[in-house]
Formats: structure tokens, sequence, C-alpha cells
């Protein structure tokens, strides 16, 4: 036992060092990524199958057992890569968003821009939520979403309540899909989005505030949603959903996610839970 622990000292050096850091920050950023989502529990119940599996073999000494998970490696990199799809996109968007920053450090936006687009939104989303009519908006931020623009009718006008407004009307062609907007200008309306299949647990959560997480999960784009039944008003992003907002909590929730932009910087990724408490 001793030689052995002479062994492994003797092997560990800077290198050494380095690659468990390395693997360290894989296992939190794969937990991190897995928390409170379906992903969670199949990684657990992989986890005990393949313990279970383990311990059988190596108790009862199957050959054939410990055989197969000595020969594993490539195919659970496969399973860890089906199971795991939506966590590992996500987390590639995320570091794609960080090398887009370093890359163009000193980029900054209009902040005219910025703060024509809040009042423009939540100014209806207010009128909206009085009217009780339904409305999902959906505002750009770093992530393209040309592929979402894709799917609605082109408008490429300049945003204003007024034409929010004429498009949510409950008679509308496009009234029941999303406008996506980016700066000052409305892209599109009638535009379809990914619905959330976490949100979807929420059997009190309608069409629209499940699609509002889902492009929030897979992006990192802001949502706004507007119920149809209640007129209540509800902010999501990075897949999480803040509810029954005032106009004035709407505007202020928009002003910290954006205030980098209003300030003539680039904005960065919002975090979370801070701004979603509701004050």
């Amino acid at each position: 036992m001793r030689e052995q622990y002479e062994y492994l000292l003797s092997q560990f050096d800077i290198l050494a060092l380095i690659q468990i850091v390395v693997i360290a920050l894989v296992i939190y950023a794969v937990l991190s990524l897995t928390q409170n989502t379906q992903a969670d529990i199949l990684l657990r119940g992989t986890l005990a199958f393949f313990a279970l599996l383990l311990l059988v073999g190596k108790v009862f000494q199957l050959t054939l057992i410990n055989w197969m998970l000595e020969n594993a490696a490539p195919g659970m990199v496969l399973v860890v890569a089906v199971i795991f799809a939506p966590e590992l996109r996500r987390l590639l968007e995320r570091l794609g968003r960080t090398g887009g920053y370093i890359a163009h450090p000193f980029a900054s936006l209009d902040p005219t821009s910025t703060e024509k687009m809040i009042e423009a939104t939540t100014t209806t989303a207010g009128i909206l939520s009085r009217r009780s009519w339904g409305g999902l908006l959906v505002i750009e931020r770093e992530a393209g979403l040309e592929d979402i623009a894709g799917t609605g009718t082109r408008l490429n006008a300049k945003i204003s309540p007024e034409l929010l407004l004429s498009v949510f009307y409950p008679n509308s062609e496009l009234h029941d899909l999303a406008v996506l907007v980016r700066g000052d200008d409305v892209i599109a309306a009638g535009c379809m989005l990914p619905m959330s299949e976490e949100a979807a647990r929420d059997q009190h959560l309608g069409s629209r505030h499940r699609a509002a997480v889902g492009i929030t999960e897979q992006t990192d784009a802001i949502a706004i949603a507007i119920s149809e039944e209640t007129g209540a008003i509800s902010l999501s992003a990075n897949g999480k959903l803040a509810r029954h907002l005032t106009e004035e909590q709407l505007r202020r929730r928009l002003h910290a996610i954006f205030r980098p932009r209003i300030d003539g910087t680039r904005s960065l990724p919002v975090r979370m839970p801070t701004w979603m408490n509701r004050r």
C-alpha cells in the first residue's frame, strides 16, 4: 500500500493538477446545467444503474458484465450526448455568446433605441393587460433569431405601441403567435416558438407562457407574455418566469436587463434570479 501511495505521489505534477481541475470544472458545469431539470433525474438514474452493475459484477465476479463496463466508454459518450443534448447545446450557446463578447469588447448598442423599445413594450403590455388581450413579445439579445423570424411574417417596422396593438388585436391574423423585436425594430409577427418541456409540467401555464419559457431556455432572448384569460403580465429569461407583474415592475426589470445598452456598453448575460424577484 505504501509503495502505491509513493508511486501516485511521484506521478503528481502540475499537469496532473491541471487535468484534475479541468475534469472538476466539466463535472460542475454538467451538474449546474442539469439541476432541476429532467436531465437531472436521467443522470441520477444512469449513475445508479451503472453503479449497481459494477457492484453486482464485482461481488459475483460476473465476467461478461465486468468486460462490458470496462469497454463501455465509447458507448457512454454517445449515451451522454443523446441524453443531455439540450443541456450541451445550452452550454455551447453560452460559450459562443461569451466568445462574441470577448471578440468585440468595445461594441455598443444605441441607448436611445433601447429606451424606445422598453417604453413601447411596457406600454403595450400594460394596455394588453387592461384589455385582457393575449400577447407574446420576444426581444432579441446576443443570440440571433433569424430562424424564428423565418417562421412568421416579416414586418421590418419601427416599434410603437400602436403597431403592436394592431398585431395583437383579437381578430388579427397574427395575434396568436409571437412578435420578434430587435432593438427598436419589429422584425416579424406570427412567429412560432419552441415549447418548454419543463414548463409543461405546470398545469397553470398556457401555450404562450410555455413558448416564452421555451425560447429563453434555448437562447438569451427576453420574452414578455400577457395572459388572455387573466391579463397577467409575465417576463421570462434564462428559462425562468416571473409572473403577475405590473407595468412598472416590467419596466424596472427591462431597465435592469438592458442597462449596459442604455449606458452604451455591450450587454452581458442576465444574472438569475436577482432581477426575477418581484418587488
